[in-house]
């Protein structure tokens, strides 16, 4: 089983949906057939942190990005992943791809 750590900005600025957002890359994964156990607790361990800013300013990546901890990060930044511009109904199937080669399964 692999862990994915779901951190949420403030939500000051949502332009997503970010509850909706994990919803769907929940059943996306499960799916897949690939079992993933989705994390809050900042103190556990994870293999890739999932930061769910609610807009593009991405105020809360600073915390993770480059923070020297071991887990891959993935950075949603509104109708962003990371720097490439994903429409927001696409971004879980995106984030499914994300995890999967990042995990080197394919779907």
């Amino acid at each position: 089983m692999f862990s994915i750590g779901l951190r949420y900005c403030g939500g000051c600025n949502p332009q997503i949906d970010r509850s909706r957002l994990i919803q769907d890359l929940k059943e996306g994964l499960k799916n897949t057939g690939l079992k993933v156990d989705f994390i809050t607790d900042k103190e556990r361990a994870t293999d890739i942190i999932l930061v769910i800013n609610g807009c593009k300013h991405a105020c809360f990546d600073e915390e993770y990005l480059g923070s020297g901890q071991n887990a891959q990060v993935i950075s949603v930044k509104g109708e962003m992943v990371g720097s490439k511009y994903i429409e927001e109904k696409d971004i879980p199937e995106f984030l499914i791809k994300e995890i999967m080669d990042r995990f080197q399964f394919s779907s």
